[in-house]
């Protein structure tokens, strides 16, 4: 597990823009909490609930947050905090899902605790990376200790797989953004997959351009 100084205390603030202001909230791997220190710094009246696996990191966010989990998100019941269903307006996955097991039952069994019309705001790996691809032409698939890689992941997602995902589990898309790094490298890495299906670059779709070029997606869905 990576327990680097940053891993644990970053703030995603493309991710904290689509956190729209709600009553209860909770954060599912909320790290040291410094995401939602900023969110209650914004929304003051907030009651922010953080879960942490990583109990150092959750001794840290104790600080800021008005209540810390910890523990394992797919085998604690949010029920056994003294938590009812429809409790929560807002579920925060900051490159999260992707941590678990089987992030379909989970985001289910957490959805029971959000409110009808309530949403979730995540962000997601994209697989369909440019990076990943040139690996993949050179079998190549080399894990590292943070990135799309992380050698913590255990699923790996694409645009398409993301939204059945959420779909499947009942909630509504509003939008699924994507989140890009490094243009120069990516405009280059565009014109070098173009060629593997003999085009220019000017000749390949938007979709599958978007899908090389995204690092992350930003996801908001409403459950239905």
């Amino acid at each position: 597990m990576n327990t680097s100084s940053t891993y644990y205390s970053n703030i995603n603030t493309e991710l904290l823009d689509i956190c729209h202001n709600a009553t209860n909230v909770i954060e599912f791997g909320c790290g040291e909490g410094q995401f939602l220190r900023r969110y209650k710094e914004i929304n003051p009246a907030s009651r922010c609930v953080g879960f942490e696996l990583f109990e150092p990191a959750a001794n840290v966010a104790k600080q800021h947050l008005d209540h810390i989990i910890v523990g394992n998100a797919e085998e604690r019941d949010l029920g056994y905090d003294g938590y009812t269903h429809e409790h929560f307006d807002l579920i925060i996955y900051g490159d999260v899902l992707e941590h678990f097991i089987d992030p379909w039952t989970s985001l289910k069994r957490h959805s029971q605790f959000l409110k009808s019309g309530g949403h979730v705001c995540a962000c997601i790996p994209n697989t369909s990376h440019w990076s990943i691809i040139f690996n993949l032409v050179n079998g190549q698939f080399p894990y590292a200790d943070a990135g799309l890689l992380d050698k913590t992941h255990l699923r790996f997602f694409t645009k398409a797989t993301i939204i059945s995902m959420f779909e499947a589990c009942g909630f509504e898309l509003e939008f699924v953004k994507p989140r890009k790094f490094q243009t120069q490298n990516t405009n280059n890495a565009i014109k070098q997959l173009a060629k593997l299906f003999n085009k220019p670059a000017e000749e390949i779709s938007h979709n599958r351009i978007e899908d090389w070029s995204t690092f992350q997606f930003l996801v908001k869905a409403k459950k239905i």
